[in-house]
């Protein structure tokens, strides 16, 4: 093809789509946006303390589901992982684990504690990832 008419040909190409599309994207709603911006600012004036993670931990670790289970692995440390399904599994470091049903009382506790310790960066478990240590 020669040079010169697939220049024009595309110069004319570029000029249909020039006319047949907006110059101006349109725009973005500002309520969307404040919203999510105060949305952002909640979240973040939101920190969370030490003390609720300490409650939270005090909540699960005094749980009767939990008691067999903490008492057959006294001075082991015990790591939470969350599962697909909601469930929380509660691991030893013998190995030994029990799982958290998504219905159960403790287990809502334990998702709290698992997502409070992610989202400020404590309790989290060197050696696994996506988990937190509830007794270490």
């Amino acid at each position: 093809m020669d040079p010169i008419i697939a220049t024009g040909l595309v110069n004319i190409g570029g000029n249909i789509l020039q006319k047949i599309l907006p110059s101006n994207p349109p725009s973005v709603e500002n309520s969307k946006s404040s919203s999510f911006e105060s949305n952002l600012k909640d979240l973040q004036g939101s920190s969370l303390s030490p003390k609720s993670l300490d409650t939270l931990r005090v909540e699960i670790t005094n749980s009767p589901e939990l008691q067999d289970f903490l008492s057959r692995n006294s001075g082991n440390k015990i790591s939470l992982d969350k599962l697909s399904d909601g469930s929380v599994r509660v691991l030893s470091s013998t190995g030994d684990f029990m799982t958290l049903r998504p219905e159960s009382a403790t287990c809502a506790n334990a998702n709290q504690f698992l997502a409070n310790s992610i989202s400020s960066g404590q309790n989290i478990n060197p050696g696994r990832e996506n988990s937190v240590m509830l007794i270490g």
